[in-house]
């Protein structure tokens, strides 16, 4: 809540922000008439989020990182997501050789929040923009997601090697990117919505938003391997923005 506080304090930048977006009246206008304590249907889902693509520029323009809006925060914050990743499975599941590599090493005293709170600041480094903001929230989500309820290092040792019996590279990276979109409509609206039309209304509209772009993106393509791949060159970055693309293209 205080992060959400955090970034709800830029009126300024954001209104420099909407003046990017043509579609910012209308797509506004949709997202406050949804929240009015109903049920989000499959259409006005696909209204919010084809508008949000739009809001950004369009998938391809977004999703490669040629937005001014969104799109280049999220690439840097999943290229560092799938390089920790990418060293806790080339370590052979031991979360402390993968920590080690990033830059963490003193486990004296360190609790779970501190481990989630270094791989936060690893992934998304200093927030100055929205879109940095979104990308740092979204990550946050993500690993405490991951991380579940561990209570210790050997047990968030055990959690993260379930999930990778679970799911893919490609799987949680896409699941960032759901959560990335998430942040930029819940720092877009969340808390104006709470003042016109109300907490439970405008919690229940962003509950339903999270499920309907999780549920759509089961469909999304999985197959750009991020297995082998050379982490922080060239062919990370195009894999990263490959399903970004993708994932904005389920909504466009």
């Amino acid at each position: 809540i205080q992060f959400k506080k955090l970034i709800m304090g830029t009126s300024k930048s954001f209104s420099a922000l909407t003046k990017k977006m043509p579609n910012w009246p209308a797509f506004s206008s949709t997202v406050t008439r949804s929240c009015d304590g109903s049920q989000l249907s499959k259409e006005k889902g696909i209204e919010i989020l084809s508008g949000y693509v739009t809001a950004i520029g369009g998938a391809t323009k977004a999703g490669r990182g040629d937005s001014g809006v969104a799109g280049r925060s999220g690439i840097r914050t999943a290229i560092k997501l799938g390089g920790f990743f990418d060293a806790f499975i080339g370590s052979g599941g031991k979360v402390k050789e993968a920590l080690k590599s990033i830059g963490f090493a003193d486990f004296t005293d360190k609790s779970v929040a501190d481990i989630i709170n270094h791989l936060i600041e690893y992934s998304a480094g200093p927030s100055s923009t929205i879109d940095d903001k979104a990308a740092k929230e979204a990550s946050r989500l993500l690993l405490e997601e991951i991380a579940g309820t561990a209570n210790s290092i050997e047990e968030l040792e055990a959690v993260l090697n379930h999930v990778f019996e679970k799911l893919t590279h490609e799987e949680l990276i896409i699941k960032y990117f759901g959560y990335y979109i998430l942040e930029h409509l819940s720092i877009w609206f969340y808390e104006k919505l709470v003042k016109d039309k109300g907490k439970n209304e405008c919690t229940g509209l962003f509950r339903q938003i999270k499920d309907f772009i999780f549920e759509s993106l089961r469909g999304v393509n999985k197959n750009r391997p991020l297995q082998n791949i050379k982490w922080g060159t060239e062919e990370s970055d195009t894999l990263i923005k490959n399903i970004q693309q993708d994932v904005l293209t389920v909504f466009e």
